[in-house]
């Protein structure tokens, strides 16, 4: 097919979807399908995929894969065709192409291992199509959205885990001079195989999970099955959950005093969201079926994060009018985060200064009253920080703050303050003024560290592609926190910095926060048998079944043991 006569056919099919002439019966529907989608999602049609990231080397995908695709690639050899491998985002996770010159070809398309071929991007493709469609597809010249590529042809489908759930797709492609619909049939084989090798690597407890899932997975309701690794969710449910919430469900539901009662209920998203849950043991095993609901909004009362307690019963001094508001908690349990949130509810159309205070520096006074006076709002962080001499000074300034606030002066100041340990005199001060919003440590509130992990890494993150695994995010949840927030901000910073893949997993922490210590007390025989298992491991190199070999038990005990004395890794769920 020639250029022009190619192009031709192009030009039809946007016409027609564009609604002048008709294109149903000219072009497959399948076709006609994914070229709405992609006009409607403003794909690129011109130029080759232009989202570049940083791709996992070492996923479940990729272990799976990789031995496949390199046995396929020498069975395809001086064929002309390439093997990709793409993750369920649609990037390109692998890449086999034996040709130097196809290689290069390939590369000028931007058809590489790292860049994003998702139908959102580029519009009409094998990888990206077959993902959407749930099925194999088989894209030829022109029927791609994006020009680039109406010069090749493909075949592609979706890769599925042993529980049903798309972890991303296998596409056989090549120069449309070598297009073949058997290329289908061929490709399809490939996925098989990779879905084998998936399967076989798939712990028993996954399978067991995703039996139980096939009982709830036509529910109309939003329901989810999940056990301590793994979480399935049907259609409906998919919106309500997330690695955040698998960590914060399993952790409230294991808190739970459940007695007789087989069912619990609780919300989420402060309120907005009623989740009802039954407690199923079958055998050793423990999984939760949980149920969601939206609260209707007549019904809702919002609820203040647990992290925060209103302390003042001042009207006035609540709702800011005093002019003057003090945030109190232990250094680096968010009370600056927290002022700012009060500065936002209180305040939304002035400049706002913070000043941070030292014992080592001399306190600015001077340029605070300046500030205040020019009709700022300030924010004075660590008033603990401050000698007694000082404490005069402070009782000045704010005298004259609130004396001029209810005639005319209308801008606020917020402090932050450790009453535990401020001196005397500042603790003095402070219970003059009372306490607005008491802060607590992050060790008492586990629950925020999902929330704060994601913030946290929107700030530190440049390439804002990391996330924790399941397993890590539980490891975070179970640390004492000593250093409240900001020692989760620095280690979230260092991971940021020295973790090349994307998702992080438990592995990836620091040792200190890899294996926690558990919630429980153990006893003398207990705390010896986690010591051996953990000093085994390490020698093995966290090989499980060389660990057992060391230990001289099955690996079956192993994994039952490991779990009970707060060591399962959960990393090789699905």
């Amino acid at each position: 097919m020639n250029d022009q006569v190619r192009e031709a056919k192009r030009h039809l099919m946007r016409v027609g979807l564009l609604g002048d002439v008709p294109a149903e019966g000219v072009v497959p529907d399948l076709i006609l399908r994914s070229w709405r989608r992609s006009i409607g999602n403003s794909a690129d049609h011109t130029l080759p995929s232009q989202k570049f990231d940083e791709i996992d080397t070492d996923s479940i995908l990729r272990r799976a894969a990789d031995p496949v695709l390199d046995r396929w690639q020498d069975q395809l050899a001086d064929t002309g065709t390439t093997l990709f491998l793409g993750d369920r985002a649609g990037s390109i996770v692998a890449r086999r192409a034996s040709d130097r010159s196809l290689r290069r070809r390939l590369d000028r398309v931007n058809a590489a291992e790292g860049f994003d071929y998702s139908e959102d991007s580029i519009g009409t493709n094998g990888l990206g199509t077959s993902i959407v469609e749930g099925r194999g597809v088989y894209i030829e010249g022109s029927q791609h959205f994006n020009e680039s590529l109406s010069v090749l042809a493909c075949a592609a489908v979706p890769v599925y885990t042993p529980a049903g759930l798309v972890i991303g797709s296998v596409s056989l492609g090549g120069p449309i001079e070598l297009a073949n619909s058997l290329m289908l049939t061929l490709t399809k084989e490939i996925g098989q195989q990779i879905e084998e090798r998936l399967k076989a690597a798939t712990r028993p407890q996954d399978l067991a999970l995703a039996m139980s899932f096939m009982r709830y997975a036509n529910s109309r309701r939003p329901t989810v099955v999940m056990d301590h690794e793994s979480l399935l969710a049907n259609t409906p449910g998919l919106p309500y959950v997330s690695v955040d919430s698998h960590v914060l469900l399993w952790d409230r539901l294991n808190a739970h005093t459940w007695n007789k009662e087989s069912t619990a209920s609780l919300t989420l998203d402060g309120g907005a969201v009623a989740v009802t849950a039954r407690r199923v043991v079958e055998g050793s095993r423990l999984y939760y079926v949980l149920h969601f609901a939206p609260v209707p909004l007549a019904d809702l009362t919002i609820e203040k994060p647990a992290h925060q307690r209103i302390v003042s019963a001042d009207a006035d001094r609540a709702t800011g009018r005093s002019g003057v508001m003090v945030v109190e908690g232990p250094r680096g349990s968010g009370r600056a985060t927290q002022a700012l949130d009060l500065h936002r509810e209180q305040v939304q159309d002035r400049t706002l200064e913070v000043v941070t205070l030292s014992s080592s520096t001399a306190t600015p006074w001077d340029a605070v009253d300046d500030l205040l006076a020019g009709g700022h709002d300030v924010i004075i962080r660590r008033l603990e920080e401050i000698g007694d001499d000082e404490v005069p000074r402070v009782s000045e300034l704010m005298d004259t703050h609130r004396a001029a606030y209810p005639v005319g002066r209308k801008n606020a100041v917020l402090f932050t303050v450790c009453h535990e340990a401020a001196s005397p005199a500042v603790q003095g001060l402070i219970e003059m003024w009372g306490i607005d919003v008491s802060t607590r440590p992050l060790a008492e509130t586990p629950d925020r560290i999902p929330a704060l992990v994601r913030n946290i890494f929107d700030r530190v993150d440049t390439t804002r592609r990391h996330s924790m695994s399941p397993a890590a995010l539980q490891s975070l949840m179970q640390w004492d926190w000593p250093g409240n927030v900001t020692e989760l901000v620095e280690v979230l910073s260092s991971l940021a910095t020295d973790i090349p893949t994307s998702v992080i997993q438990r592995s990836d922490l620091p040792e200190y926060l890899r294996q926690p210590p558990i919630r429980r007390n153990l006893t003398l025989m207990e705390t010896a048998e986690r010591g051996a298992i953990l000093s085994a491991l390490a020698s093995a190199e966290g090989n499980k079944s060389r660990t057992a070999e060391l230990l001289g038990i099955g690996r079956t005990t192993l994994y039952r043991r490991m779990k009970q004395l707060g060591l399962d890794d959960g990393e090789a769920s699905l």
